[in-house]
């Protein structure tokens, strides 16, 4: 009798422990997760960062590049788009593309990619928000540059890094979205960032802490990001600058609540 009776305990445990996976493995199924497109731009007019590729937008080809650019996404069909600007001023964003919608002169005054590809991919999408989720830290970056600069195999890597970025800033337009959207270059800057966190004076970590305010400040981000009340069906859009891509795709691609889009699905 004991030996049957333990016999079924054993049983029944394992039978729950199945139906609990399996039940798991229904909540996570890819069905259930929301679509999220995570695409890095460039900064097209006013930015702090140490390199920009600012552009005569009233330039031809350059306004060209930018429509083929908001046509890849808006073959997304997204139904949310998430910009570089904090949540605190989403009421004034979406009174602003409110009116973007109905009339184009009424812009933000942000760096022009929040108007350009942001504000238009919406309208063109008939998208029925746009939230801001940024959250902006101070980032003594030239500072660790200035301590890499002391020791010369450390200032002759972030010399090949700059060229590098040069490089892709000379890019015509649309190619340059290509290559800061790939795996590659976003792998690049990720290293990058992380080498800047071993620069340091002696029994000092200034790198590692300069870098972690801006490790925390991604994941400010991310949290604002999570706040967003999403359902299922929705697609969402993320437009970042490329160095903050890189630390959503991490984030995002280790959430078993979403499904992270391959960029160059589109962006082709």
């Amino acid at each position: 009798m004991k030996n049957f009776l333990l016999l079924f305990v054993i049983v029944t445990f394992f039978n729950c422990s199945f139906k609990k996976e399996q039940n798991l493995k229904v909540e996570n199924s890819p069905t259930d997760k929301i679509s999220v497109l995570n695409f890095a731009t460039a900064h097209l007019s006013y930015t702090s960062d140490a390199k920009s590729a600012n552009r005569n937008l009233n330039d031809k080809q350059v306004k060209d590049a930018i429509n083929k650019i908001v046509t890849c996404l808006v073959n997304y069909k997204p139904t949310v788009i998430c910009i570089e600007m904090q949540p605190d001023n989403n009421t004034f964003v979406n009174e602003t593309y409110q009116k973007y919608i109905i009339n184009q002169s009424n812009r933000l005054n942000y760096s022009d990619e929040i108007n350009s590809i942001g504000l238009e991919t919406g309208r063109l999408s008939g998208v029925r928000e746009i939230y801001g989720i940024d959250s902006q830290i101070g980032f003594d970056y030239p500072s660790l540059i200035a301590i890499a600069n002391k020791k010369k195999s450390d200032s002759l890597f972030v010399e090949t890094i700059m060229k590098s970025y040069d490089s892709v800033n000379s890019l015509p337009i649309f190619e340059q979205f290509i290559k800061i959207n790939s795996s590659a270059y976003k792998n690049e800057t990720f290293n990058f960032y992380n080498f800047l966190a071993t620069m340091h004076s002696e029994n000092n970590f200034e790198g590692a802490d300069i870098i972690a305010d801006f490790y925390k400040r991604n994941l400010r981000m991310y949290a604002n990001f999570c706040d967003i009340p999403l359902q299922k069906n929705d697609r969402v859009l993320i437009i970042l600058g490329a160095t903050h891509t890189a630390y959503f795709d991490i984030f995002l691609e280790n959430n078993p609540k979403y499904k992270l889009e391959n960029i160059a699905d589109y962006l082709k």
